[in-house]
């Protein structure tokens, strides 16, 4: 006679009772995050608020808090563990989302002035559960083995800009630059929108002034490069090259490619192309992919855009609020041309 098993037998389930669907890693993700929001509920008995006078990780607890309730709407799963009601319950007319940390638009150097303007973000970067967390967290170990074995040496952040593919230490925290896009001018200096990891399994969407301006702020920040391969991504999948072509009527666009690449997927690069000045405000129609092993993102970049030289073409392009942008990865070449130059550059 077969053994019954009476903690799991569906039969002896009651009414209030249903059996636990497998979670999925964004929901696993989230849940931590929950659980040090609620340690802290316990600790201090109150929710993590983001302002002046709090503590660093108050205010990291309180952002964190903010990304998950933005993005209820894609864990409902997570409401059964939402035992204090923190997101899905009523919430204060207080928004996490409004701290100086994110959202101050000044930049680094310039200076404060009462009688200027200044421009305003267009919308306030959040973190959020990263959904592909798992291309990113070996990664973050190998710049962990790395550092701890004096392969790679944290340096202070003195520059104006970041790249592609580059790691840094921002308040206590490993931060990957997964991707750079919508380049643009802001405030007379070059500007973008990154994607930007975080080693605790969360994304932003910060501008990189802001970044910048956050990582000279915190006297402890110290940048980790990755301007060559080397140990770090030695067998690793670390993104991929993406050629495509412009779905634009205009005429000076026929019979180009562009090449570019990305550490975070094709799909979400191309997902708005018609807001981006690199894609020529305009849709575009995927030609081939190529999956990068051992190279990082910006180095491919670098590798092939220098092999396709002689095709490479400048574009300037208008875009809707009547700026000028100049688009700089297209190339007058075929498709067949460029897979064989890929191919040889990443060889």
């Amino acid at each position: 006679m077969p053994e019954i098993d009476y903690l799991n037998d569906e039969l002896l389930i009651t009414a209030d009772e249903k059996p636990k669907a497998a979670r999925t890693p964004v929901i696993d993700r989230a849940l931590e995050v929950l659980e040090r929001i609620d340690a802290f509920l316990t600790e201090t008995g109150r929710v993590p608020i983001s302002e002046q006078g709090r503590s660093v990780r108050e205010r990291m607890l309180a952002n964190e808090l903010a990304g998950l309730r933005a993005s209820k709407a894609g864990l409902s799963e997570l409401a059964i563990y939402d035992t204090n009601s923190l997101i899905f319950g009523e919430q204060s007319d207080f928004d996490p989302l409004e701290d100086p940390l994110l959202s101050d638009p000044v930049g680094i150097f310039e200076v404060r002035d009462e009688l200027k303007p200044i421009a305003r973000p267009d919308f306030v970067a959040d973190r959020q559960p990263c959904p592909d967390f798992e291309r990113f967290e070996p990664l973050f170990e190998q710049v962990r083995e790395s550092v701890a074995n004096g392969s790679r040496k944290p340096q202070r952040f003195r520059q104006e800009r970041v790249d592609l593919g580059e790691f840094f230490t921002l308040k206590g925290q490993l931060v990957h630059v997964a991707d750079v896009r919508d380049e643009h001018r802001r405030n007379g200096k070059p500007d973008a929108r990154l994607r930007l990891i975080f080693d605790n399994g969360m994304e932003s969407n910060l501008l990189m002034s802001s970044l910048v301006r956050r990582l000279y702020e915190d006297k402890d920040a110290r940048r980790i490069g990755t301007t060559d391969a080397g140990p770090l991504f030695q067998g690793a999948s670390t993104g991929f090259v993406y050629v495509l072509r412009s779905l634009s009527e205009k005429p000076e666009v026929h019979g180009l490619l562009k090449v570019g690449t990305t550490s975070g997927t094709v799909e979400d690069r191309i997902a708005r192309a018609e807001t981006q000045s690199t894609f020529l405000f305009a849709a575009v129609e995927l030609v081939e992919t190529y999956e990068l092993i051992g190279h990082s993102a910006k180095e491919a970049e670098q590798l092939i855009h220098r092999a396709l030289r002689p095709n490479h073409v400048v574009l300037k392009v208008t875009g809707p609020d009547g700026r000028a942008f100049r688009a700089t990865e297209w190339f007058k070449a075929s498709s067949e041309l460029v897979e064989a130059t890929v191919r040889a550059a990443l060889a």
